[in-house]
């Protein structure tokens, strides 16, 4: 249930798969008849210059229009027109499958309605593509321009069965390859051009966001219809409610087919050429009569009237499911950005928890995807966002390049004062002395194992400035270095409290500098706690900020803006010194935008660590350091080079090949192995696989019992244990001491048909603990009942949860996509070695579709170079401060507005030398005694430097040179060895 998208071939044959071939898909009981009209199909066209909206297709005219000619006169209607002109792109337009199934079981009447729904829901969808510009042309040299094309021209053939005889309900929307060209479109070659060809790369990106606008239509129209009641069906889709699960699998052959040769878990793209592997001539099924016969059959075995069942979705056991699930999830800490229960309320509440700034393409994916579920359509989602956007509740921040009067991303109010008290809080320059240069030069002589990289780090964290920042690479010895600062802190007379985004980070903070040490979650909470009028009493109560305080934020790229706003404000209040300590380019925040580049540009210099210390061989180390300026894509290659990267078919012979690698791995260093992979299912997978292993090396024992738990996508699964297993717990449990991201190992297990199983366990920090299992699980709160505990093997994790440790040898398992981020971590946990096994039919699937005969598998440099393709992805999550006009008054106001467009005639790269070059005259001339950060020079002087020449920047930097009283004939120099400006 999506909108699937297909590229077609060339000329003037790609138009048979659709008009006179006698393998598509056809209504049963007028087969001969559908063929006998060309295929059925009608137009659909925005402005009907070549062809009229809603006539019957032709086979001759859709022919001609897919070779690129002019059905009427013959000509040559685009440039290329011929043999070789790309025909153009199928979007396939399906609903769930209940809806198949209600069309297939119901009366002539019911069929028609059903039919008729389909077919507005799929004009809604094709007027949304329109609306939303996502088929556009080019003009300009070289086709650098992209614009709205007058007229969009559609063939549309409706389909009602799959290949194996299934109810089926689709329509293929084929857009053809040549499109009306807007008005005044351009000059030279374009300016005689009436129609030019199309892109699509718009559409591909939309690809999701248009199968939601076809599916909320559809749901629209049919609970008008019907008064039918939805319930989720997985991936943002939706199913009828009512009938069941197995009915609609008995009328699925045709995935079934495709699951089996695919896999479980396959990506699209090997199901399209798993789908191509499987297809067989529609001739070899029953037609009409016969047909009806076979359904009728079929749904006698089910035993059951599927509109019946969809008159009482009550009765739909899936619906009593997710609203038990619904009351059994606690409250977030941070209330829902907008309240409320309307589809674009809803789904910017839940993108504004990962994401400070959401697109036009999330937000109408998401609430169109609400929509449908509550039998909404495509016009409430954008009537509401109307709304939204006129009262202030979302605040737009820039405009849609091609959808008139629209915007591109928006922010809420709310968010954007976090973000603004965010950084003046860090905006502290040359506060005062918290830690004596006297100290920090004790430290270092006690500390003569440290680097002078490491040793200028620590000087500069130490310094007057009430925020600094210490940015560190994987394995560039960054506890040490903050051991070094906390030696120093203490001998000021300073505490210090160190905070971290998860208590994996903070127990490993607090262990490598002997601090006390938390997560910032839980120091929230009890901050929260502490402005209570009648708090409860505490155990161990979070330590107040005071003026003699140095606040160390370990992991600070993965710390969340609201998360760091309220460090940061509360050391700005209290007169504490902030250090954040942290990498931008390994894992982002969950809670969404990217905190630490924000305040890194309002602070306007850190102290970088690059030399790394982890790898003990040469090119690691080398690969180690490009990765951290960036480039993972450059260290992938390397290991690649260097034999480390497998490339095996097939899931189960991938994870075969990761468990024999962690084997030899665990040999050479005496266990000390990890195994990293991005998917929960792959980390669940192969955790079963490592116990097998080990249970045949006799390190573990047979399992004694298999308890409910919840595992990493929080559902309750049954957990085999033995004696010798190694858990991992994903939630803390105070009342126990346990923290999540806790490991331990099973020394006892004990059943007692009264009392219930009990495990003796010892903690990675030693500890022994003696309990019950239901004892493993949190204290419910707000009157919930009890849930399963959150356990689970730790044998294999996820890149998150492996982030932040350090191990001998690691094997990364590439089986689903992945990106720069996910790459730099994986190949940076291990000290001797580091394996990569990648599941090569995943990628080969994507080289396919991309190939002339998809049919031919790709070759192994191929792949690898797919896979490269993807070591390059790197997604930095946006701030509010990026699309501000004026950066200075939004930190210190709070005051929004949009940025200006980019004229015509504006140089931009040289407004970008400019500001380069005055970033390097305030490093030199602000080292010591001055801290100007760069964009607030450039937000002053941006504009007047937007066509400036070099000697114009030289003469502003001179000038701003003689105000600070600083010579302007010397050029800039290195002086701090590691310091960043």
């Amino acid at each position: 249930m999506t909108a699937s998208l297909h590229r077609l071939g060339a000329g003037a044959e790609a138009g048979l798969y659709y008009t006179n071939d006698s393998e598509r898909e056809a209504r049963p009981d007028r087969r001969d008849e559908y063929y006998l009209a060309d295929g059925g199909g009608v137009w659909w066209s925005s402005g009907e210059s070549v062809v009229r909206h809603g006539a019957a297709i032709d086979a001759s005219s859709f022919r001609d229009l897919c070779a690129g000619f002019h059905p009427g006169t013959g000509k040559p209607l685009v440039r290329g027109a011929g043999p070789g002109h790309w025909a153009g792109q199928d979007c396939t337009l399906t609903p769930g499958k209940s809806v198949s199934v209600l069309w297939m079981a119901g009366t002539p009447e019911q069929r028609a309605a059903i039919e008729a729904a389909h077919r507005a829901a799929v004009e809604r969808a094709l007027a949304f593509v329109a609306a939303e510009g996502l088929v556009t042309v080019r003009t300009g040299a070289g086709g650098v321009e992209r614009h709205r094309p007058s007229d969009i021209i559609v063939g549309r053939f409706d389909h009602y069965t799959t290949r194996e005889g299934d109810p089926n309900i689709h329509t293929h929307c084929v857009f053809i390859n040549a499109a009306g060209a807007p008005p005044k479109s351009g000059s030279g070659r374009y300016k005689s051009q009436t129609h030019l060809t199309i892109e699509v790369e718009q559409l591909y990106a939309y690809q999701i966001c248009v199968g939601a606008a076809y599916r909320a239509a559809l749901a629209e129209d049919l609970h008008r219809r019907f008064g039918l009641r939805y319930r989720e069906a997985g991936r943002g889709q939706w199913e009828i409610a009512g009938p069941p699960e197995a009915v609609l699998a008995a009328f699925s052959k045709r995935s079934e087919q495709i699951l089996n040769y695919a896999g479980a878990g396959a990506t699209s793209a090997q199901r399209e050429i798993a789908a191509l592997a499987t297809r067989r001539g529609k001739h070899e099924l029953p037609t009409g009569a016969e047909l009806e016969a076979r359904w009728r059959e079929e749904l006698a075995v089910c035993a059951l009237d599927p509109w019946d069942a969809a008159r009482h979705p009550e009765r739909d056991p899936a619906i009593a499911m997710a609203a038990a699930r619904e009351t059994e999830r606690d409250p977030p800490f941070d209330q829902p950005e907008i309240p409320g229960d309307s589809p674009v309320t809803r789904a910017a509440s839940a993108l504004f928890r990962h994401e400070s700034v959401v697109t036009r393409k999330d937000l109408l994916q998401r609430a169109l995807e609400l929509a449908g579920v509550q039998g909404l359509g495509v016009d409430a989602v954008e009537a509401e966002l109307a709304r939204l956007e006129r009262d202030g509740t979302l605040l737009p921040l820039s405009a849609a390049e091609r959808v008139p009067g629209a915007h591109a991303c928006w922010t809420s109010p709310g968010i954007a004062a976090c973000e603004a008290a965010m950084l003046r809080a860090a905006d502290r320059p040359l506060e005062r002395i918290w830690i004596t240069p006297e100290a920090v030069e004790a430290a270092l002589a006690r500390a003569g194992h440290l680097s002078p990289e490491q040793g200028a780090a620590v000087r500069h964290a130490a310094g007057p400035d009430g925020v600094s920042l210490l940015q560190a690479g994987a394995g560039t010895g960054k506890t040490t270095t903050a051991a070094a600062l906390v030696a120093a802190a203490h001998d000021s007379g300073l505490r210090v409290v160190g905070l971290a985004p998860s208590w994996v980070a903070a127990d490993e903070l607090a262990r490598s500098t002997g601090i006390l040490a938390q997560a910032i979650a839980r120091w929230r909470h009890d901050r929260t706690r502490a402005t209570d009028p009648d708090p409860a009493p505490h155990p161990d109560p979070s330590p107040a900020f005071g003026a003699d305080t140095l606040v160390l934020v370990d992991e600070a790229g993965m710390v969340s803006t609201r998360d760091l706003e309220a460090v940061l404000s509360a050391a700005q209040a209290a007169g504490a010194k902030v250090v954040l300590i942290g990498d931008r380019r390994q894992l982002a925040s969950v809670g969404g935008a990217s905190a630490l580049r924000a305040v890194a540009e309002v602070v306007g210099r850190s102290a970088v660590l690059e030399h790394v210390r982890r790898q003990t061989v040469d090119w690691q180390r080398a690969a180690s350091v490009v990765m951290a300026r960036g480039d993972a894509e450059a260290g992938l290659r390397a290991y690649a080079a260097n034999d480390r990267v497998e490339l095996i078919s097939g899931a189960e012979a991938a994870h075969a090949r990761v468990i024999a690698l962690w084997s030899e791995q665990r040999v050479v260093h005496k266990g000390d192995a990890l195994i990293v992979t991005r998917r929960n299912a792959d980390a669940a997978a192969l955790n079963a696989r490592a116990r097998a292993v080990l249970r045949a090396e006799g390190q573990l024992g047979p399992d004694v019992v298999a308890l409910p738990s919840r595992n990493r996508a929080d559902e309750v699964v049954p957990l085999a244990l033995a004696i010798g297993d190694v858990l991992r717990f994903g939630e803390s449990l105070p009342h126990l001491g346990l923290r999540n991201g806790n490991r331990a190992r099973v020394e006892a297990i004990t059943t007692d048909p009264d009392a219930g199983p009990r495990l003796r366990l010892r903690l990675e920090d030693g500890r022994a603990l003696d309990t019950a299992w239901e004892q493993l699980t949190r204290e419910p709160r707000f009157g919930r009942r009890s849930s399963q505990p959150k356990i689970v093997h730790a044998y294999a994790g996820t890149t998150y949860a492996a982030q932040g440790r350090t191990c001998c040898a690691a094997v990364v398992y590439l089986g689903a996509s992945t990106d720069a981020r996910e790459v730099y971590v994986g190949l940076t946990r291990h000290r001797h070695d580091a394996r990569v096994v990648v599941e090569r039919d995943r990628l080969d699937a994507l080289c396919r579709q991309r190939q002339a005969d998809a049919r031919v598998p790709a070759t192994d440099t191929l792949v690898l170079e797919r896979l490269f393709r993807e070591a390059r992805t790197y997604r930095e999550k946006a701030n509010v401060v990026d699309y501000t006009a004026d950066r200075v008054a939004f930190v210190r106001d709070g005051l929004l507005g949009l940025t200006e467009r980019v004229s015509p005639g504006v140089d931009v790269r040289r407004a970008i030398r400019a500001a380069r070059a005055l970033r390097e005259a305030v490093a030199w001339l602000g080292v010591d005694c001055l801290i100007v950060p760069a964009w607030r020079l450039v937000d002053a002087c941006g504009r007047r430097l937007s066509r400036a020449s070099a000697p114009v920047t030289r003469a502003l930097v001179m000038r701003f040179a003689r105000h600070l009283g600083r010579p302007s004939s010397v050029p800039p120099r290195d002086r701090d060895v590691g310091i960043e400006r």
